[in-house]
């Protein structure tokens, strides 16, 4: 009988990996994808590079100077906002006086002011004429006649028209052009009427110096109203024009501007120029653009001096260019290519997820539980395939994310020594790589690839399979601890186990606190191996999980206790790949380095652990013989 379920189980697992080998090409579509988009760019607003033109006497730059170096030093695009009266008067171009202003003007003479009772705010005529034209032809208003000077009243009723967007400047991004630099036009949700003009602006310009546009503020344009956003999002793709994504800011209206346009998406990574951070910042972009998929930096410049801020800037240009990987060139951002996932390789996916639930269930519990956990994963299956809801292929996914890390470590270990160590634990990687290959080819698609969708449970990747572990550590002893007697170091010992699953759990995600001496490590481990291995995967999971196959050979309790920080390294690449956004070579790269350096260390603790028992053994014997 267990020759036959043997059998069986052989036939499933040969089954399960014909369908992963099928399944492939999916995942070297991504590969492929990742690897020929390799453009990335430089922008800096137009505003700021403008403000470098203010300051008077030795530090004076003109704003020809002030382009004709960051192109040199490699600059490629500029971002526009709309201008705005509050704009057109930082620029000195008018000045903006309020219904007060006017009355203290003539408050001393006998000119009588021109009834005007609605609410609204007076400029003074630009002397550039292409900015009287801009004034007049986007705004409401009246020429009134002041002190014998002509002024324009701008109705204001609702107290906003000094921040309304009233166009773009056309002589500025003519100049850009000029000197060879890419334009991008930037867009903030207004009134539908506002929404509507700025989006015909874009459109009539159809120049091929612009390729995306970038919104402005929390919210896209058209937000909160999914059908304005759609409308507006199909005229500008229709245009040729893509989207940049900014990293770290869930803007309102992003994902449904995403969905409509297939994922035409550029991600941008905003920061600043700092002097006292410098190197600091340039290996920020550096591997925002090797490591997250990155392909738009947006800069902001230093505070300072006119000239101080311009060299920081061409400096921190030239050294980003310098120090970035030579896979990467300067130039313009583009989309990602599509990334073509047919439904019948989805099928195929999950049908392999479904064995390998059963699989890891009677590994791990038994044949009747195994059986359960197929008819589960596969009514979870059933219901995408019907429904086609992201819903059910991240929960499925999630739960072989889970299982997997467990799976691997509790796999069935039946041989010893040095050879056995080294065969458990090449089966553990490979259990480790078919629940990866099995996710990936799940949530494989642009809208993983954009970060527009994500993988969702990290949290429960980390913390489940070390519960999970724990308690088959203790499994047979629990009710014996229940009915124990708790004293003083108990209580100590659970706050000290309590900070501990604290901190680790507070170092997932984007937000976790590291050292500077962490910092440091993982600065230089990363110029050692392009890419940095995970110090929690070589140098403490992997290893402690060698060193509970070779306690096990002779003492399984502790040995199992071992193998607690054991499914650590484990669960730790399952969460690397989880990372969607990430390149799939740079992941690979991560885990490929993680499991040689953890195989190595792995045995260092053993010969550690070796010596060590034996010297406290000799030790024990001389002292209590």
């Amino acid at each position: 009988m267990n020759d036959l379920n043997l059998k069986n189980r052989r036939w499933l697992w040969s089954i399960m990996i014909l369908l992963l080998i099928v399944s492939l090409p999916g995942l070297s579509d991504r590969w492929k994808v990742e690897w020929q988009n390799n453009q990335y760019e430089m922008i800096l607003p137009f505003n700021e590079i403008q403000d470098l033109t203010k300051d008077f006497g030795k530090d004076k730059i003109t704003l020809a100077q002030a382009l004709s170096s960051l192109k040199e030093a490699g600059l490629d695009t500029v971002s526009f906002e709309p201008d705005t009266l509050s704009e057109l008067e930082n620029q000195h171009v008018i000045s903006i006086l309020s219904q007060q202003n006017i009355k203290d003007l003539t408050l001393f003479n006998d000119e009588q002011l021109p009834l005007i009772k609605e609410k609204g705010v007076y400029i003074t005529v630009p002397e550039d004429s292409y900015y009287q034209k801009q004034i007049l032809n986007n705004l409401k208003n009246k020429k009134v006649k002041i002190n014998n000077t002509i002024v324009y009243f701008i109705p204001d009723p609702k107290g906003d028209i000094r921040s309304t967007p009233i166009g773009y400047n056309q002589e500025a991004i003519q100049m850009v052009k000029d000197y060879g630099l890419n334009f991008v036009l930037r867009l903030k949700n207004s009134t539908f009427n506002v929404n509507k003009k700025m989006i015909d602006e874009v459109l009539k310009l159809d120049d091929e110096h612009l390729t995306s546009v970038l919104f402005s503020g929390s919210d896209v344009i058209g937000s909160p109203k999914p059908q304005e956003i759609k409308k507006w999002a199909k005229q500008l793709n229709d245009a040729g024009l893509s989207f940049y994504a900014i990293e770290f800011s869930d803007q309102k209206g992003m994902q449904t501007i995403a969905k409509e346009t297939d994922y035409s998406i550029i991600r941008l990574h905003s920061l600043n120029i700092d002097k006292k951070t410098f190197h600091e910042k340039v290996d920020r972009a550096t591997r925002a653009v090797k490591e997250r998929n990155i392909r738009a930096l947006f800069l902001h410049l230093d505070n300072g001096s006119s000239k101080e801020s311009l060299k920081s800037a061409t400096k921190y240009i030239s050294q980003v260019k310098k120090e970035m990987p030579s896979l990467f060139v300067a130039g313009e951002a583009k989309p990602f290519d599509d990334i073509s996932v047919s439904k019948w390789l989805v099928a195929v996916v999950l049908l392999s997820g479904v064995i390998f639930t059963a699989l890891a269930a009677m590994e791990i519990m038994n044949k009747k539980i195994g059986a359960l956990a197929a008819i589960f994963m596969g009514l979870v299956a059933v219901f995408y395939l019907l429904t086609s809801k992201l819903v059910f292929l991240q929960v499925f996914a999630l739960i072989i994310a889970v299982i997997t890390p467990i799976f691997a470590v509790l796999f069935k270990r039946e041989r010893s020594g040095f050879k056995g160590i080294t065969i458990h634990y090449l089966q553990a990687v490979a259990i480790s790589i078919i629940g990866i290959i099995i996710v990936l080819g799940l949530l494989n698609g642009n809208e993983f690839l954009t970060k527009m969708e994500v993988f969702k449970g990290v949290k429960l990747v980390y913390i489940v399979p070390i519960l999970f572990v724990t308690v088959y550590a203790f499994w047979g002893q629990i009710l014996t601890i229940l009915k124990s007697q708790v004293k003083y170091w108990h209580i100590a010992l659970i706050l000290v186990i309590a900070a501990v699953g604290y901190y680790y759990i507070g170092r997932t995600g984007n937000s976790g606190s590291v050292s500077e001496l962490e910092l440091t490590i993982r600065q230089k481990l990363e110029e050692a191996f392009y890419v940095r291995p995970r110090t929690k995967e070589f140098l403490i999971g992997f290893p402690f999980y060698m060193l509970a196959l070779y306690v096990m050979s002779f003492n399984k309790k502790w040995g199992k206790f071992i193998l607690i920080p054991g499914v650590i390294g484990f669960l730790s690449i399952m969460n690397t790949f989880t990372h969607l956004h990430i390149p799939l070579y740079i992941s690979t790269l991560r885990t490929f380095y993680s499991i040689v350096l953890g195989f190595i260390v792995g045995y260092l603790f053993i010969i550690v652990f070796k010596f060590g028992y034996r010297y406290i053994s000799r030790m024990v014997k001389a002292r209590w013989p």
